[in-house]
C-alpha cells in the first residue's frame, strides 16, 4: 500500500477528524453492513517516531504487528522497542461521517488541538500539529539534496 498525500483537517471539540476523501479512496474499505449501513475503514493509531502520531490502515498494522511477533522476547532492547511501539496504540473504525476520535493522551503528546496536517507517507499516515508539521517540513533544499545522496546512495541509475 502506497498511500500519498499531504491534508490540512480540523478537529472538533471531541477530538474527531474528518478523514479526506482523497484519502479514503488510496483504502480498502470494509463492506457495508447488511443493514445498509456506510463502508468503514479500520485503522490503529499510535505515537510516531518524531512528535507526530502514526495512523496505520489495519492491514499495515497487522504486518508490522506480525514481524513483531517474530523478535525475541528474551533481549531487553526488542522487548522495550516492542513495549514502546505499542505505548498509546488504540484501534479506530471511522463513522459514517469518515471520522475518527483521537485520545486526548495521544493529541497531547503530539501537540494537537484544533487543527493537524495529515502526511500520507508509504503504508501510514501521519498527524501533526500544524507547528510542528511546518518545523519539520523547513529544510533547505541543499540538505535535501545531500540527504538524497546519501539515503540513495548517490546512484546515478537509480531514478526518482
Amino acid at each position: 500500500m502506497q498511500l500519498i498525500g499531504e491534508y490540512p483537517v480540523a478537529l472538533d471539540e471531541k477530538g474527531r477528524l474528518r478523514l479526506p476523501t482523497a484519502l479514503l479512496r488510496q483504502l480498502p474499505a470494509h463492506a457495508a453492513g447488511s443493514n445498509g449501513e456506510a463502508a468503514s475503514y479500520e485503522f490503529v493509531v499510535n505515537r510516531g517516531f518524531e512528535k507526530c502520531l502514526t495512523l496505520y490502515p489495519k492491514p499495515v498494522w497487522d504486518g508490522i504487528a506480525a514481524k513483531l511477533s517474530r523478535l525475541n522476547s528474551f533481549n531487553d532492547r526488542n522487548r522495550a522497542f516492542i513495549r514502546s511501539f505499542h505505548y498509546g496504540a488504540y484501534p479506530l473504525t471511522t463513522d459514517s461521517a469518515d471520522r475518527i476520535l483521537l485520545q486526548k493522551p495521544l493529541l497531547d503528546y503530539a501537540g494537537i488541538a484544533k487543527e493537524a496536517v495529515l502526511l500520507a507517507v508509504g503504508g501510514k499516515i501521519e498527524i501533526w500539529s500544524p507547528e510542528q508539521y511546518a518545523s519539520t517540513a523547513a529544510f533547505d533544499p541543499n540538505e535535501f539534496a545531500d540527504l538524497a545522496n546519501t539515503v540513495m546512495g548517490g546512484d546515478d541509475e537509480i531514478e526518482l
